[in-house]
């Protein structure tokens, strides 16, 4: 049996990161300690510098003032004593929007990346937290390229390997917004097993204990592929369209929890949905 993650792990869909101090100062709490320490990886940002003055900006505000930033441009630069000891130190690690690409070539195969894994793995209050393309890299196979307007073009969609701290999924942000839902639907389609996840702007999961929760305030689109009866991806060529039958899709919004190996919504979540329509019965 594989060993599950005592951690938390966050993927956090922003428009604009400084609307979402609110979702951010809820994570705190997640690490049990009154002023935490954080640790921003910029490496995948295209302006460091400015990424690094807004978080260091945003969480002050929030009365964190012990935040360190990681930022390299080589792979051998990675494992410097500096870098794992602040990778030691922390209580939430931040991988900042950039790059997917660029975070997975730099930190995939490292010592760094190791110890964070180790960390989350191991520690109950140790959290890590993924801003939009840091949240696509968080998984063990991400999206680094499609074609929004044609999605369900057989060859539009090119995945390669994440960091891989959660397996079975594929995360995608800025989903409702740039209406992305055909390059989730062609994921699943190449592998049913793994469950698409979309998320909107100002909306984050965090998933703990095999199960995600919803926080922020738009929807999370999740794309189950294990109920299709039939697709014909394996046998049309590049640039034909893919037919696929029986795909499920499931609109959770804040408050609302979702299993990730049963793939449905979590029982809590349904009562209180009843609870509140009886309450309303009652009322009226």
């Amino acid at each position: 049996m594989l060993k599950k993650p005592k951690g938390t792990l966050v993927a956090l869909g922003c428009g604009e990161c400084r609307k979402d101090a609110d979702i951010l100062k809820s994570l705190l709490q997640e690490t049990g300690k009154l002023i935490p320490k954080v640790c921003v990886f910029t490496l995948g940002a295209d302006k460091p510098e400015q990424t690094e003055r807004e978080y260091k900006d945003l969480f002050r505000g929030l009365g964190v003032d012990d935040i360190s930033v990681i930022n390299f441009k080589v792979h051998t630069e990675a494992d410097t004593e500096e870098n794992l000891e602040k990778v030691k130190q922390a209580n939430i690690i931040i991988f900042a929007n950039g790059s997917q690409l660029k975070l997975s070539s730099l930190l995939g195969g490292t010592h760094l990346i190791a110890r964070i894994k180790k960390r989350y793995y191991n520690e109950r209050d140790f959290v890590v937290i993924g801003v939009n393309s840091g949240a696509a890299v968080l998984a063990n196979t991400m999206i680094i390229s499609c074609n929004s307007n044609d999605p369900m073009l057989k060859g539009e969609l090119q995945i390669t390997n994440g960091l891989n701290l959660v397996s079975d999924v594929f995360i995608d942000t800025h989903f409702t917004e740039r209406g992305k839902f055909g390059c989730l639907i062609q994921t699943v389609a190449f592998n049913p097993a793994v469950l698409g996840i979309g998320l909107s702007d100002d909306t984050a999961i965090v998933i703990k204990n095999d199960e995600i929760e919803v926080i922020g305030l738009g929807l999370v689109v999740l794309v189950d592929g294990t109920c299709i009866k039939y697709t014909d991806v394996s046998e049309i060529r590049h640039g034909e369209p893919i037919t696929v039958e029986g795909v499920k899709l499931h609109f959770l919004s804040a408050g609302k929890r979702f299993s990730i190996d049963k793939k449905e919504i979590h029982a809590s979540s349904k009562e209180s949905i009843e609870n509140n329509m009886s309450s309303v019965s009652e009322f009226i």
